[in-house]
């Protein structure tokens, strides 16, 4: 196939130029593709008493138009009329009530503004993002949830060995009920802070007040089936811990075949994968590295790629992806397809490559906004275009019964290359 990456990219039906010239890899590696400038934002500051609604709004509403004008990325956007903007969303967001409502109302707007890395984010979920950048432990109950029909909310991923997998739940389950309430009329259950997007599904996760607190779920395995009913008991860990407890190896025909999942690229993901290269994975044929999750920061990438950049690991790699696969990770993929160091298999990556920053907003919501474009290797941009998968296999959907058909393929591509059976369908 052809490389998925282009010298201009659409910006609402208009071709807009990127940088000719090649970016050094040192220079991608400064920028922090998720979180810019996120680790030095200090809490907004609390009011010293409650305003009326109006008030609070009006706060918040100007405070999110401002920051989004001040950054480098949207100041340079000369297709942007601010006060048409400003205008036609100020009485909807006077109309809402603060919080949830009004992070909503701020949503659809940052929509509109067609450009990854820009959300309003509830409190918890910024913070959440924080420790999970950093590689430190928050209470969890380590489930992502997506509207996979409307209204209706099914189990997408899974922490490996965490609190929502060991209380029973798999990849497909239909989530019925939260604490006796329908899940999305459930406090416990929050959007999981990605960008909203006309034609993308929602995603959720189920919020944890503390280590210990429990949940109690219904669910289903497939349409029609009796609902099960579990508790989820939280837990205090991290993407980078599940990573952890995702390596294993399988033996498939005779071949051992090691997994090893990176929910982020965050402090300590590439120290993860080598090490588990020279270790758990020594005496391997071949190695699946799941790509599928957030982003992460750049300088990482390096570290990540740098076994199979030095050859230090010979041994075929497949790489997975699907949809929401961003940021950093897309900068991986690109990788791996332009220097040959693998296959990838899964759905083409989200296309959402900008350095991002983050600010607080008055009533505890934050806002994640673009910072500039990050160009790839030859000087393309990713952002709206993403990158392609050698081989095509789309994600699990409802009732699945947990099992993961993009995983599978993975493992089935490398023991048909181990086993000599694997027929050529491009460079890789």
């Amino acid at each position: 196939m052809d490389d998925p990456s282009a010298s201009t990219r659409s910006r609402r039906g208009r071709c807009v130029p990127l940088p000719a010239s090649r970016t050094s890899r040192a220079f991608v590696a400064r920028l922090a593709l998720f979180a810019l400038a996120a680790l030095a934002i200090a809490p907004a500051p609390a009011l010293a008493r409650a305003p009326a609604p109006s008030e609070a709004t009006l706060k918040t509403f100007r405070a999110c138009v401002r920051s989004l004008k001040s950054t480098p990325y949207f100041r340079g956007r000369d297709d942007l009329d601010w006060r048409a903007l400003e205008a036609q969303w100020r009485p909807r967001a006077d109309a809402a009530e603060p919080g949830e409502e009004l992070r909503q109302v701020l949503n659809a707007m940052v929509m509109e503004l067609d450009a990854s890395h820009a959300a309003v984010l509830d409190g918890t979920i910024y913070r959440s993002m924080m420790n999970e950048l950093a590689g430190r432990p928050s209470p969890t109950f380590g489930a992502l949830l997506e509207e996979m029909e409307p209204g209706r909310l099914f189990v997408r991923a899974l922490y490996e060995k965490g609190p929502a997998e060991r209380a029973g739940l798999r990849l497909g389950d239909e989530l019925v009920a939260v604490e006796g309430e329908p899940p999305l009329e459930s406090a416990f259950v929050v959007d999981a802070g990605y960008d909203p997007g006309e034609g993308k599904t929602r995603l959720f996760t189920l919020v944890a007040d503390a280590e210990g607190s429990v949940l109690d779920v219904a669910f289903r395995s497939r349409a029609g089936a009796k609902v099960a009913r579990r508790e989820i008991t939280a837990e205090a860990t991290s993407g980078l811990e599940a990573g952890r407890r995702s390596v294993r190896v399988v033996e498939v025909d005779g071949r051992r075949i090691g997994i090893v999942h990176l929910w982020m690229v965050a402090r300590g993901s590439a120290d993860l994968l080598s090490s588990t290269l020279k270790k758990e994975f020594a005496g391997c044929d071949g190695v699946v590295v799941d790509l599928r999750g957030r982003g992460g920061f750049s300088d990482e990438i390096d570290g990540l790629l740098a076994p199979f950049r030095a050859k230090s690991w010979r041994k075929p790699v497949v790489f997975l992806t699907d949809d929401r696969t961003r940021s950093a990770k897309e900068i991986v993929a690109w990788h791996v397809r332009d220097e040959r160091l693998g296959t990838l298999v899964g759905e083409p990556t989200e296309g959402a490559v900008l350095g991002a920053g983050f600010f607080p907003l008055p009533g505890g919501l934050y806002l994640e906004a673009p910072m500039m474009e990050v160009p790839v290797g030859d000087g393309s941009s990713l952002e709206g275009v993403g990158v392609r998968p050698h081989v095509t296999v789309r994600r699990a959907g409802p009732y699945a019964a947990g099992v993961d058909p993009i995983l599978a393929r993975g493992i089935a591509l490398l023991t048909e290359k181990l086993s000599g059976t694997a027929r050529r369908r491009g460079p890789y």
